[in-house]
């Protein structure tokens, strides 16, 4: 049961991530007819190095807005075993491990591949959960590590800004011609061409933006379940993370990040569990979390 969970996680993320480049070629294409062949080939082109820049300036950005504190073996003996322990069952390198000062208890994996990734853990987390509910969170972030999962969460979340932006860009460069105060022919051609332009970019930022936002979520929702069912393959045991999982459930008050990419790797995401949180939430529910960890323990 476990593997097929894993199976068919990681078959639905590449199904979605297949979606997402179709999308990206479509916003390409519409441009490209829409404005001409030289902005598409930029807007291309501009989005390749984007997304390059992200993917390789993302682990310096977390640690930096988490005011992360990078610990070493002799700052947390049993911490640091715990996690060598789990990287040598997952044939992966160990990562450098950091401690975040936030209250909330959370975790999260970054970096582009196991040899550059690093682990967080918050204080909080550290504070109110035991060992072995510690293990299981670790182990689920080594998963996400394993299985590359930052890769994925990074070069789509650049996808989501990029798509954004220059819908967003389009749509205020549009405006601004618009309500210019200039008068005269040149003028009015220019606020025509700007009319244009708040097509455009209504367009993208009408469809593009929203289709990209709920691509994106829908990857993440499944790396998070096939990190817990990785966990249960690290550690042999579902129960610690099933606790921590549940002793989450209990807590009232969870902060949340600012920051998209921040909150798409932390080990839970604060949010109700109605229809649309869910839908449009980076990380399944908790009661469903642990169901799924139930089943493949059956």
């Amino acid at each position: 049961m476990l593997y097929q969970q894993i199976s068919h996680n990681k078959r639905n993320t590449w199904y979605v991530m297949a979606l997402f480049g179709v999308l990206l070629l479509a916003v390409t294409i519409f441009i490209t007819y829409s404005i001409g062949s030289t902005i598409g080939s930029i807007f291309l082109l501009g989005g390749l190095i984007y997304v390059v820049w992200v993917y390789f300036n993302a682990a310096k950005h977390l640690m930096k807005i988490t005011n992360a504190v990078e610990i070493k073996q002799e700052d947390s003996p049993e911490l640091y075993e715990m996690v060598e322990e789990l990287c040598l069952a997952g044939g992966i390198p160990v990562p450098k491990i950091y401690i975040t000062p936030e209250e909330a208890p959370n975790a999260f994996a970054t970096g582009r591949d196991p040899e550059h990734a690093s682990l967080a853990l918050t204080k909080g987390l550290v504070e109110i959960m035991n060992k072995e509910e510690i293990r299981g969170v670790i182990g689920h972030e080594l998963s996400h590590i394993r299985n590359y999962d930052i890769r994925f969460t990074t070069v789509a979340s650049g996808m989501v800004n990029l798509i954004y932006y220059t819908g967003v860009g389009i749509l205020f460069a549009g405006l601004g011609m618009v309500l210019s105060d200039e008068h005269g022919i040149i003028a009015m051609a220019f606020r025509l061409l700007g009319l244009f332009l708040v097509f455009i970019g209504g367009v993208i930022s009408i469809v593009g933006i929203p289709l990209a936002k709920l691509f994106y979520l829908m990857i993440s929702r499944q790396r998070e379940y096939l990190a817990d069912v990785g966990s249960v393959d690290l550690t042999r045991d579902p129960s610690g993370l099933i606790s921590a999982l549940s002793k989450l459930e209990t807590i009232e008050t969870k902060a949340e990040s600012q920051d998209i990419m921040v909150d798409s790797l932390y080990f839970d995401k604060p949010g109700k569990s109605n229809f649309f949180s869910q839908l449009f939430s980076d990380h399944p529910p908790l009661d469903k979390r642990i169901e799924r960890l139930q089943e493949s323990n059956k």
